[in-house]
């Protein structure tokens, strides 16, 4: 637990921690936006649109072994399309992504805009599930309760991604 998940207030000022394990080589993180080898993440989406990917050389380990050699891990920026909050239970989140395989989901982050709300668990349903209790994935960090509808998130994955792998597939009318 760190301090701004005690007082999320902090959130204006002091941006919510980050394992730079997790995340490439020269990231840093400001109170509203992720900065990955100078380049911003909101920025990239403003330009590129949602979602997007960013990829970059992966952090090096705190005691490199010997042979070790730098491999390449990426930066997915999505865009929140609808949140749902159910009586019970974690708010539902429904992104305009799909989220690849090697996404380290623990370090999701709201960018953007800054929340000082108190964090509660969240899941995101994947789009092409809509099904009510369709299947849906665990977010490991808790959001912000406020989230909303056009909210920015970012996070690492452990994986060189492109751009076709985190877009949603375009479904025909024979699908």
């Amino acid at each position: 637990m760190t301090l701004t998940t005690i007082l999320p207030t902090l959130r204006a000022s002091l941006p919510d921690p980050a394992d730079p394990s997790s995340w490439p080589a020269h990231t840093s993180v400001t109170t509203d936006d992720v900065v990955v080898a100078g380049v911003s993440m909101l920025r990239l989406a403003e330009l590129a649109g949602t979602p997007c990917v960013h990829t970059a050389d992966g952090a090096p380990p705190r005691h490199r072994p010997g042979g070790w050699t730098p491999h390449e891990m990426s930066v997915a920026v999505v865009m929140v399309v609808r949140v749902r909050r159910p009586r019970t239970g974690a708010v539902l989140l429904e992104l305009d992504a799909t989220l690849p395989p090697g996404a380290v989901l623990d370090q999701v982050r709201l960018i953007g805009r800054i929340s000082t709300a108190p964090a509660m668990p969240a899941h995101v349903v994947q789009r092409a599930d809509r099904t009510p209790g369709g299947p849906f994935r665990r977010l490991p960090a808790p959001m912000p309760s406020d989230v909303r509808g056009g909210d920015v998130l970012c996070f690492p994955c452990v994986t060189a991604l492109r751009h076709r792998d985190v877009v949603e597939p375009v479904r025909t009318a024979l699908d």
